[in-house]
C-alpha cells in the first residue's frame, strides 16, 4: 500500500485522501456511483435516488487501495485518479496523463475582415473532469438535441441553452437544451453512462483534441459526476431515468398529428379544419403561434382577429381538433396589463442591480417572471388555469424560454430570488425553461389532467414536466437526415415525446423533401408540421394530388399504430426504456449497429428505415438478429444482413419482427375515446411472440391510482391466448379483430380467451 493514501468510510460514502486533497465515492446502488470533491447544489436540480444497502469491502495491497462491491473493483492512484474493473476486466477509468491542449495561434485579422468568425478555444477550467478513452473505436452518445450523428466522438459541445435559428450542424456547440448525459461504449460490448449534475455552463470535449481522453470543463460547477453502471444500454438508461425522473406520460391524444405555422389567422384555421375533413386527413391539434396575442402580451388574445376564440375552440373540439397556444416567458412592460401589474407589484420579476430587469423580446421591452419563487410560480399556474378555462385551450407550447432575448444576453448576475436564497442567471439559465414548464404543467395536474406542455428549452430533469421539440430547423435534406439521430438521442436521454418540425421550419421545403420528412418521422411520438412566416405553405394539401395522397397514407398508418406507440410511451414512463432508440440499444454486441443513424427501433418489434437523401429511391437496410417481415410487401428477411430495398416516393421501409403481435386501431381521423371500440391485433407470421397491451382513459392522472388495465397476449404455433393481468379500469373495447395474413378473425371483447389461427 502507498503511504500517501488514506481511506475511510461513512456509510455508503468512501473518502480517499492523498494528504493534499480528498475524493469521495458515494455508492448509491449497484448501478450508480457519485464521484465528487464537492457536490453541486441540488436546491434547483432535483434528483431521485434509489438507494440500496451495499456490501462494501476495502482492500489494501502493494498496488494501492481498492473498493470492492458487487462485481466491481475500484482503484485509486496516488493522484486520486479512479479506475474500475468489472469481472476482472478494465471497465472505466479517469485520465491521469498530460491534459495540455495545444492550440496554434496565428494572426486572424485578415480572415476577420473577410467575415470569418474567430473560434475561441478554452483549455483551462476551474473544474475539469478527465475521463480516459480506451481506443479510437470508443463511441460517445448523448447530450440531447445536438444536430449531429449518434456517435458524437471527436466533437466539442457547450451546455448553454441557446436560441439561434441558423443552419445547425454537428459542429454547432449549443442548441436549445442542456442534457449533460452521455452513454459511452468501449471494448466492443462495454457501456457506461455519465451525468454531470451542474446547471452552470459547461463544456463537453469528446476527444476533439486528444484520442486519449475526453473531459467535462466548468468555471462554476463542481468536480462532481454520476457514473451509471450496467451490462447493456437498456440497464444503464433505466438507471439514469430513475435518477433524473420519469419521462412525462402525456394524454394519448398528444400522439396524434399537430398542424402549425407562424402564424395562422382565424380564416386559415378554419381552412385547415375544413380541408383536413374534406381530404380525410387525420389531425388532433392546431397550434397558434405568437400572432394570436394582443401585441404579443402573454395570456392575451387579439380580439379583432379572434373575436370569440372560446367558441372556435369548442367548435373545433366537437370535430376532434384541439387548440394549443404558444406562451413565451417575456412579459410586456405595460402599466394596466394585469399580469405585468401583478408581477411588478409582488416582486415577481428577475432583478439586476436593484431594479427589475428589462430586455427585449417579441412584445418589445419585457421582464422575465421568476419561476423559481413559489409565489410567482403559483401565480403563473393560476393564470394558465384561467386562460385555458376562458378560451378552452387544450395545451401550452413554451417557446423563447432559454431564455431568449433580443437586446443581448441576460447578464450573469441577473437575480432570481427564491425561498432558499438568491440564484444568479449564470446558475439558472439552463433551468429557466424547466421551471416555466413546471408552473404550467401544474395547471393541468390541478385539474387531474396529464400535462399537454411542449418546450423548446430544457435541462436533463425537464422530461417529467414537458414534452419537447428540437427547435428551429431548416428545410434542408441535411436537417432531415439529422432528425433521426436527434430524436433517438433525446429518447435515450429520457425525453420520449420528442420530435422535429416536419418539412423544416425555415426556408422553402419541396414536394420530395416534405414527403420524405413525413415518412422518416411518422413514428416520432411528437409529430408536428410547422413552418415559418414568409415561407411557402407546407400543409399536406399545399402541393399536388400525389403529395396529398402519399402524406395522407402515411398519416393514416401513423394513426393505426397509435396503441403500439401509446404502449411504448407507457413503458418509457414506467421503466425508462426509450420508445424510439438506435439499433445498438437492443443489439449492444453487434458492431454494425453502432453508427447506423438512419434506422430506428420503435419498441422492440418495429424497425423503420426511411429515405433521408434527395433523389434516392433505393437504400441499404441493415436488419439486426432475428427474422424481419417487410410490412408492405410481406417479404421475409434474415437478420444480421444488409439488403437493398426499393422505396419509390410513395413507399418507406417498415419491418416487423417475425412472430410479433402489434395492437392497432383503424379508420381514425382523431384520437377520441368513444372511437376506440375495436382493438385490432396484427399477428406477424414466424415464431412465438408475446405482447403486453395497456389501456386507460388516456387523459387523466387516474393511472397513478392504479386505474388501468394490462393485457398479456401470447402467440404459440397456431394459437393466440389473450389474458387480463391487471384490471382496474372499465374497458372501452367492444370487439377484438385478429389480423393474420389475409384473414380477419372477429370476436366480442372479453378479458380472457384462446383462439386458433
Amino acid at each position: 500500500m502507498t503511504e500517501k493514501l488514506k481511506i475511510w468510510a461513512d456509510g455508503p460514502v468512501i473518502t480517499v485522501s492523498n494528504g493534499m486533497e480528498e475524493k469521495h465515492v458515494e455508492i448509491i446502488n449497484t448501478g450508480l456511483l457519485r464521484i465528487y470533491k464537492k457536490k453541486n447544489s441540488e436546491q434547483l436540480v432535483k434528483l431521485h435516488y434509489a438507494k440500496e444497502n451495499i456490501n462494501i469491502i476495502t482492500e489494501e495491497t502493494n498496488g494501492g487501495i481498492y473498493i470492492l462491491f458487487s462485481h466491481y473493483r475500484l482503484h485509486f492512484s496516488d493522484s486520486l485518479t479512479m479506475s474500475i474493473e468489472r469481472n476482472g476486466k478494465e471497465y472505466f477509468k479517469e485520465y491521469d496523463g498530460d491534459t495540455a491542449i495545444y492550440v496554434t495561434k496565428k494572426d486572424f485579422s485578415l480572415a476577420e475582415l473577410e467575415g470569418h468568425k474567430r473560434e475561441e478555444v478554452k483549455t483551462e477550467f476551474k473544474t475539469q473532469i478527465n475521463i480516459a478513452l480506451f481506443d479510437k473505436e470508443d463511441k460517445i452518445y448523448g447530450l440531447g438535441d445536438k444536430a449531429a450523428q449518434l456517435n458524437r466522438r471527436d466533437y466539442e459541445y457547450v451546455s448553454w441553452n441557446t436560441d439561434d435559428p441558423s443552419q445547425h450542424n454537428e459542429s454547432y456547440q449549443s442548441l436549445y437544451k442542456s442534457i449533460n448525459y452521455m452513454l459511452v461504449n468501449h471494448h466492443g460490448s462495454e457501456y457506461y453512462g455519465i451525468f454531470y449534475p451542474s446547471s452552470y455552463e459547461c463544456v463537453f470535449n469528446l476527444g476533439k483534441y486528444s484520442e486519449q481522453f475526453m473531459y467535462i470543463g466548468s468555471e462554476k460547477g463542481e468536480y462532481d459526476y454520476f457514473l451509471v453502471l450496467g451490462e447493456n444500454p437498456a440497464e444503464i438508461t433505466v438507471r439514469y431515468a430513475s435518477l433524473v425522473g420519469n419521462t412525462l406520460f402525456v394524454p394519448r391524444k398528444m400522439l396524434g398529428y399537430h398542424q402549425s405555422r407562424w402564424s395562422y389567422n382565424a380564416e386559415e384555421m378554419e381552412e385547415i379544419r375544413e380541408k383536413f375533413a374534406e381530404y380525410e386527413l387525420p389531425i388532433d391539434y392546431i397550434h397558434m403561434d405568437i400572432d394570436y396575442m394582443d401585441h404579443y402580451k402573454v395570456y392575451t388574445v387579439k380580439k379583432e382577429e379572434f373575436p370569440d376564440l372560446r367558441e372556435t375552440a369548442e367548435r373545433f373540439a366537437k370535430e376532434g381538433i384541439d387548440l394549443i397556444t404558444i406562451i413565451d416567458p417575456g412579459v410586456k412592460v405595460e402599466d394596466g396589463y394585469d399580469i405585468y401589474d401583478h408581477l411588478k407589484e409582488h416582486g415577481g420579476f428577475a432583478t439586476y442591480e436593484g431594479e427589475q430587469y428589462v430586455n427585449q423580446v417579441w412584445p418589445g421591452d419585457s421582464k422575465y417572471p421568476n419561476y423559481f419563487e413559489k409565489e410567482t410560480a403559483d401565480y403563473i399556474t393560476q393564470v394558465t388555469e384561467n386562460f385555458m378555462e376562458e378560451y378552452k385551450i387544450s395545451g401550452i407550447w413554451c417557446d423563447m424560454n432559454e431564455p431568449a432575448s433580443f437586446n443581448g444576453p441576460l447578464p450573469d448576475k441577473v437575480e432570481f430570488k427564491s425561498e432558499d436564497g438568491c440564484h444568479y442567471h449564470e446558475e439558472v439559465h439552463n433551468l429557466y425553461g424547466e421551471y416555466m414548464t413546471r408552473a404550467i404543467a401544474k395547471a393541468f395536474e390541478n385539474a387531474n389532467k396529464r400535462p399537454t406542455v411542449i418546450t423548446r428549452a430544457a435541462f436533463a430533469t425537464t422530461s417529467s414536466f414537458s414534452t419537447t421539440w428540437n427547435g428551429d430547423n431548416q428545410s434542408l435534406w441535411a436537417h432531415l437526415e439529422t432528425s433521426l439521430p436527434q430524436v433517438m438521442t433525446m429518447n435515450f436521454c429520457n425525453f420520449a415525446v420528442n420530435g422535429v418540425d416536419i418539412g423544416g421550419f425555415g426556408n422553402e421545403t419541396t414536394k420530395e423533401l416534405l414527403i420524405r420528412w413525413m415518412q422518416a418521422n411518422m413514428f416520432s411520438l411528437f409529430l408536428r408540421n410547422h413552418s415559418a412566416m414568409n415561407t411557402r405553405n407546407q400543409e399536406p394539401y399545399a402541393f399536388d394530388e400525389e403529395t396529398l395522397k402519399i402524406y395522407r397514407s402515411m398519416l393514416k398508418l401513423r394513426y393505426e399504430f397509435i396503441p403500439y406507440l401509446y404502449d411504448a410511451l407507457e413503458k418509457a414512463h414506467r421503466t425508462g426504456i426509450p420508445a424510439l432508440r438506435p439499433l445498438f440499444f437492443d443489439n449492444p454486441d453487434d458492431e454494425r449497429t453502432k453508427q447506423i443513424n438512419d434506422e430506428v427501433l420503435v419498441g422492440d418489434k418495429l424497425l423503420f428505415a426511411p429515405i433521408v437523401r434527395q433523389g434516392e429511391t433505393i437504400r441499404a437496410v441493415y436488419l439486426p438478429k432475428g427474422k424481419w417481415i417487410h410490412y408492405f410487401t410481406k417479404e421475409e428477411y434474415e437478420g444480421e444482413k444488409t439488403y437493398l430495398i426499393d422505396m419509390p416516393l410513395d413507399s418507406t421501409g417498415i419491418f416487423i419482427k417475425a412472430g410479433s403481435i402489434i395492437p392497432l386501431y383503424k379508420n381514425l381521423l382523431h384520437i377520441e375515446n368513444e372511437k376506440l371500440k375495436t382493438l385490432y391485433l396484427y399477428i406477424e407470421k414466424g415464431g412465438n411472440g408475446e405482447y403486453i397491451h395497456y389501456e386507460d382513459d388516456g387523459e387523466s392522472l387516474d393511472y397513478k391510482k392504479g386505474i388501468f388495465n394490462r393485457y398479456q397476449i401470447t402467440k404459440t404455433a397456431k394459437k393466440i391466448k389473450f389474458k387480463t393481468i391487471e384490471e382496474n379500469y372499465n374497458s372501452g373495447y367492444q370487439e377484438i379483430i385478429l389480423l393474420y395474413g389475409d384473414r380477419e378473425l372477429r370476436r366480442p371483447f372479453c378479458t380472457e380467451f384462446d383462439c386458433e389461427l
